[in-house]
């Protein structure tokens, strides 16, 4: 599966969510989504990463999850989506140019209303 969003494809999300929502899910597995999450908001600030984070928990019950392939994370294909409200996290194994033998990861994170700082005056 490749993915749907990058450079170039600016607010060409989907507007289909798809996968099983996260409140399907027990509390604990909700909190490993968001532990999951956290590593793409924690490049900022602290004070802005915890306000994200805190917009993505209150959306949480909106937000899907899906995947295809092993969910190890190991193997070429292997891929996971969150899509919320406001996040979208790709994640995609790909088998590597210089070491063929061995997996590595794109991934991309965007939002649904920060898209590449969209939110943002430059003025």
């Amino acid at each position: 599966m490749s993915g749907l969003s990058g450079p170039g494809k600016d607010s060409q999300l989907p507007e289909t969510k798809q996968g099983i929502k996260a409140s399907e899910l027990s509390p604990k597995q909700q909190k490993l989504v968001l532990t999951a999450i956290h590593p793409w908001v924690a490049g900022v600030d602290d004070a802005t990463a915890k306000q994200v984070m805190k917009a993505y928990a209150r959306e949480l019950s909106k937000t899907c999850v899906s995947y295809s392939g092993g969910t190890a994370l190991d193997t070429q294909g292997d891929y996971v989506r969150i899509d919320g409200p406001s996040v979208w996290i790709e994640f995609v194994c790909q088998n590597g140019f210089v070491y063929q033998d061995k997996v590595h990861y794109h991934t991309v994170y965007r939002g649904h209303t920060r898209d590449y700082g969209s939110e943002l005056s430059f003025s």
